[in-house]
């Protein structure tokens, strides 16, 4: 099992989960419902590929802009997420019907205000999931005693 805390402050922003491998994608859902979560309750993956801002250029084709952020992202299901709420800024808070996570982390530390992590929840995407960002966050497994 792993706790994942804030690197900041050390609020607790995760309960207990554990690692799977990373979730194939979803099937398309219906727009107007929200989106299931690729993760399980009490689960949590790490993302191999990139995710969010910056964008740059693709390698193959300058038109196309790819993810120049960070690698690794933790992605936990919904419920699993505790001591974040939303980012103070309403530039990070864009989507149609709720969250689209495009403009960077969008839920911060609810003790100390750090970014923290980023919800893709918005009609158009396929799941609904919390991505929380590996450069903020801290994990111990209790197991181990291990930080």
């Amino acid at each position: 099992m792993t706790v994942f805390f804030c690197g900041t402050c050390g609020v607790a922003v995760t309960g207990d989960v554990s690692e799977i491998p990373f979730p194939d994608e979803p099937a398309v859902h219906d727009d107007r419902t929200l989106a299931p979560s690729r993760m399980a309750p009490g689960s949590f993956a790490r993302d191999p590929d990139r995710f969010g801002p910056p964008f740059e250029p693709a390698f193959d084709d300058p038109k196309l802009l790819v993810s120049a952020g960070p690698a690794l992202t933790i992605l936990v299901h919904p419920d699993d997420v505790r001591g974040l709420r939303l980012h103070p800024d309403p530039r990070r808070l864009n989507g149609c019907c709720r969250l689209d996570g495009c403009d960077g982390p969008n839920l911060v530390c609810a003790g100390c205000g750090a970014e923290i992590a980023t919800e893709q929840s918005d009609c158009w995407v396929s799941w609904h999931d919390i991505r929380l960002d590996p450069t903020a966050v801290t994990e111990h497994h209790p197991d181990s005693d291990q930080w």
